[in-house]
Order: structure tokens, then C-alpha cells, then sequence
């Protein structure tokens, strides 16, 4: 029986160019399936990194334990001492305040971006890129010293005469510096991402940026902890205690964004 030209196409079809040819390539076929052997050498070396990963943690865990230098029992007494939680509180009300001020911000900031007028996005480019660069740490500490550039806030209006000392407060000047930082970094990231996820980025960013108001002597929770080590001395176990509160603050601002992504996956599926 002769061969057909469509049999010889199917000859090229199913037999593999021989090595060396023009059309060949070295190494494995693309799409070729792993063998089991190669899985099980993959898993045991997975197995033997988790395991000495696992080791160097239980040790160093130990070493925490046995540590007297940590002073647990400091730690345990202080977590929840009436000046720690005062610092947390406020910890968390300037959190608040700033993130609303801060996401209010960034939505205005983005509109102006978008509004397709060229005086609106430059001064909207120009906010991110100054407010967006300069660290939030030598923010704070211009808002704090403000009324030397302007002892005398008048906002252009006849008559008007505020003392900027007794206008910008400590207080007033972190919630300044922070919200005008954190509004540059949502407007930064809310055209790039979903807006939740935008949101619980910049919750946990603004939570972590709020330690840094005790340079402006305010006392947040970092702030009473370094006022509380002036007088007993306990520096480790205090700072162990700020650590364990921040994690466990951090930790509650994502798992409520975590929630609401959750809710909102679930509402879709339910009306899809």
C-alpha cells in the first residue's frame, strides 16, 4: 500500500526531529511531565530546608525562654499597666483620625489627577512627589517647628492674627505631618490596586507611622514606653511590650480586612 501526502504529513507530525538538527533544542522538551523521582528528590530537599529552619527557630525560641535579660516577668506586669493602655488608646484614636483624614486625601488628590486639567494634575503630581519623598520622620519634626517659618498664621486674611506656637500643637503637628504623608501614599497606590487591599495597606501603614510621634514627646504607646523606661530602667522588657502590643494591633487591622475582603467575595458569589 503506497503512502498518501497526507500520510507523510502525519509522519512529520508524530516523529521527533532528530538530535542535532537544525530545528532541535537542547534540554528537556517544553511541557515535559515530571518524573517521580524527581518530585521525591524536590520533597526531601523541601524537607531537609524546613527541617533545619525548623531546628535554628526551636532554638532560638529556647534561647528567648531561658533568657533572664528579657525579665518576662516585667513584660507580663507591664502589658497591661494603666499608663501602657492609655498609649495604646491614643495609639489607636490617631490612627483613626489620621487614616480617615489621610484616605480623604488621596481620593481628592486622584480626582484632581484625573480631572484632564493640566494646573489640577500638576499641583496633584507635585503634592506626591514632595509629600510622597521627603521621610515622615523629618515631616513631623517640620510641622513641630513650623512657627519659626511662620510665627504668625494670618491665611491671608486681614486681621487675622494666630500665634503659631499655641495653634500648631505637638498633637496638631503629627496629625499634619502623618495624614499628609499617608494621603500621598493612597494616592499613590489607589490607582494601581483594589481598593481594599489599597485599604488595609495604608491602615497598618499609618498604625506603624504613629510611633513615630514620640519624637514630638507625645504619649502614644512607643511614648509612654520610653517615659516608663526613664524611671525604672527596664528597657528590653519595655520594648518587648511595645512589640507584642504593635503586633498585636497590626495583626487585628488585617484580620478586619481580611473580614471584609470575605464578606464582599461571599456577597459576590450569593448574587452571582
Amino acid at each position: 500500500m503506497s503512502k498518501t501526502a497526507a500520510d507523510d504529513d502525519c509522519v512529520g507530525l508524530d516523529t521527533p526531529p532528530p538530535r542535532g538538527s537544525g530545528g532541535s533544542t537542547s534540554g528537556p522538551p517544553v511541557g515535559r511531565a515530571v518524573s517521580a523521582s524527581e518530585r521525591v528528590e524536590t520533597n526531601t530537599v523541601t524537607w531537609l530546608i524546613a527541617a533545619f529552619l525548623g531546628l535554628l527557630l526551636v532554638r532560638f525560641l529556647w534561647s528567648l525562654a531561658r533568657n533572664e535579660n528579657l525579665l518576662p516577668g516585667e513584660v507580663i506586669d507591664h502589658l497591661l499597666h494603666p499608663d501602657v493602655l492609655a498609649g495604646v488608646w491614643l495609639t489607636i484614636r490617631l490612627t483613626a483620625l489620621v487614616f480617615a483624614v489621610a484616605w480623604a486625601i488621596g481620593l481628592v488628590v486622584l480626582t484632581m489627577e484625573r480631572s484632564g486639567n493640566l494646573v489640577l494634575g500638576g499641583i496633584s503630581a507635585a503634592y506626591v512627589w514632595v509629600f510622597g519623598s521627603i521621610p515622615v520622620l523629618v515631616q513631623l519634626l517640620l510641622w513641630s517647628n513650623i512657627a519659626l517659618i511662620f510665627p504668625d498664621i494670618t491665611f491671608g486674611i486681614p486681621g487675622v492674627h494666630i500665634d503659631a506656637v499655641r495653634l500648631v500643637t505637638p498633637v496638631h503637628a503629627a496629625i499634619a505631618g502623618l495624614a499628609l504623608a499617608m494621603g500621598a501614599q493612597a494616592a499613590r497606590a489607589l490607582p494601581s490596586g483594589d481598593r481594599l487591599t489599597v485599604l488595609g495597606d495604608l491602615l497598618v501603614a499609618t498604625l506603624q507611622a504613629t510611633s513615630l510621634v514620640s519624637v514630638l514627646s507625645i504619649t502614644d504607646l512607643l511614648g509612654v514606653v520610653q517615659a516608663l523606661e526613664e524611671r525604672n530602667h527596664l528597657i528590653i522588657p519595655l520594648l518587648v511590650v511595645a512589640a507584642i502590643w504593635y503586633l498585636l494591633l497590626v495583626t487585628v487591622a488585617r484580620g478586619v480586612i481580611r473580614l471584609a475582603r470575605l464578606a464582599r467575595a461571599t456577597e459576590k458569589m450569593r448574587r452571582g
